[in-house]
């Protein structure tokens, strides 16, 4: 055997049975090794690190106790790798999220969103502005309308023929869409779709 202590497989079996019967200084040394290895992935493991550290240190010595440790490589080597898998482990675990199966329903919205709210209410203010500067007329047009009666029953309140109704029902509305416009400061051209 080569005397060179650092490569004498007789210092590793020394430092394990040191270490397994609790000896300081070989818990120390094992530890720096521990710590050497988790030591790149403490960023990624943040909070965790210390804690891996200390379960290292015990798996390995239930490991070495148990006899897994073959002397194929030097013992810090094999610490080293030991430490290792055990990090890309932790961080596999915490990379894994425990997924939550949601049904559609869960995406579906009970009510109209604030957004719809305020739209529909600005609506409803905008048609109530529009409908009090329409004239007299077209105002009792649109309450019959509202409040359901067809041409013929409009014609029979009013003593007027269904087709003039008709006629003075799309008048009112073309006010309507013109005072609408002009209230939002849109220009009333002639190209406007009704």
């Amino acid at each position: 055997m080569d005397d060179d202590t650092d490569d004498d497989p007789d210092d590793d079996r020394r430092l394990i049975a040191q270490l397994l019967a609790g000896d300081d200084g070989a818990i120390v040394e094992v530890r720096g090794w521990v710590v050497g290895a988790v030591g790149r992935y403490r960023g990624r493991l943040a909070g965790d690190a210390e804690d891996l550290e200390q379960e290292v240190l015990l798996d390995l010595v239930e490991s070495l106790a148990d006899g897994r440790f073959r002397g194929q490589s030097r013992l810090a080597t094999y610490v080293h790798s030991y430490a290792r898998f055990k990090c890309i482990d932790r961080l596999r675990a915490l990379g894994r999220r425990d997924m939550v199966e949601l049904d559609d329903e869960a995406f579906t919205a009970e009510g109209p969103s604030p957004l719809e709210e305020l739209t529909q209410r600005e609506g409803v203010e905008l048609a109530q502005r529009v409908v009090a500067t329409l004239p007299g007329d077209c105002r009792r047009l649109w309450e019959m309308i509202a409040d359901g009666l067809s041409y013929r029953e409009m014609s029979a309140a009013t003593g007027l023929a269904e087709g003039t109704l008709r006629v003075r029902v799309h008048r009112c509305r073309q006010q309507a869409l013109a005072i609408r416009a002009q209230l939002l400061g849109q220009s009333t051209g002639q190209d406007r779709a009704p």
